[in-house]
């Protein structure tokens, strides 16, 4: 058991990207972090190819990368260590109860493609963007009533929801990661804003970002300004 190695994950948008001079504060701190030892992962709703866009642009490090919010763990050199799809059989009802018609844009991701249809097998993510708040939240509350027993949809930025397997979440790809990694929960530390973090928040040592959603920052230990911040308060 590594019983002094720290693990930080952190969200990415809204979290430890929030502007260009933000990142690169960030990037030094995780450097610093990593040096002594310790594990840098990043939970994002971001999908494969988006996600490495990011990396490709900021040129930042990290060990593992939980992307789509949790449905798809690789480590830094792109190796899947786990998966979960949404179950093939509720998609074609899924896709009817989540009115198309109404939406301004809709994709689907596997697990490591970024832009698939609905007819692609194995899906990891769905995501569509509505014209109005009310639709989304009317919407997301009906697909979460309805298919509750096979995924999890969750209302992200821009009227938009996005829906992943019950099975997973960021903290049930965080504790995939500490049984491969032999470290205790008390050493990890999660930093995120909106409500696909709030899991993660909530079962480690968990801190929000000052423009999170209400609902994280009731569950997390403090508030933060930056990734930077919490490094220099954990190391």
């Amino acid at each position: 058991m590594n019983i002094n190695k720290k693990i930080l994950v952190s969200d990415y948008d809204q979290t430890f990207y929030l502007n260009n001079s933000d990142i690169e504060i960030n990037k030094k701190a995780v450097s610093k972090f990593r040096k002594e030892g310790n594990i840098f992962v990043i939970a994002t709703g971001r999908s494969y190819l988006d996600f490495h866009n990011k990396v490709e642009m900021y040129n930042f490090e990290y060990d593992y990368v939980i992307i789509n919010h949790g449905a798809t763990i690789l480590d830094k050199n792109g190796n899947v260590l786990a998966n979960f799809p949404i179950n093939n059989g509720i998609i074609n009802d899924l896709k009817e109860d989540l009115q198309l018609n109404k939406s301004i844009k809709f994709f689907c991701c596997s697990k490591l493609e970024s832009r698939v249809g609905f007819d692609h097998s194995d899906l990891t993510k769905i995501h569509v963007k509505y014209n109005l708040e009310e639709e989304v939240t009317l919407i997301n509350k009906v697909i979460n009533d309805k298919y509750a027993n096979y995924i999890n949809s969750y209302n992200v930025n821009e009227n938009s929801l996005e829906i992943i397997s019950n099975q997973t979440n960021k903290s049930v790809a965080i504790n995939l990661l500490l049984n491969r990694l032999n470290i205790l929960k008390e050493n990890v530390y999660t930093i995120g804003d909106g409500y696909s973090d709030i899991e993660m928040i909530k079962d480690f040592n968990g801190y929000a970002m000052v423009n999170s959603v209400q609902e994280l920052k009731k569950l997390a230990i403090k508030e933060c300004k930056s990734v930077s911040s919490l490094i220099d308060e954990i190391i």
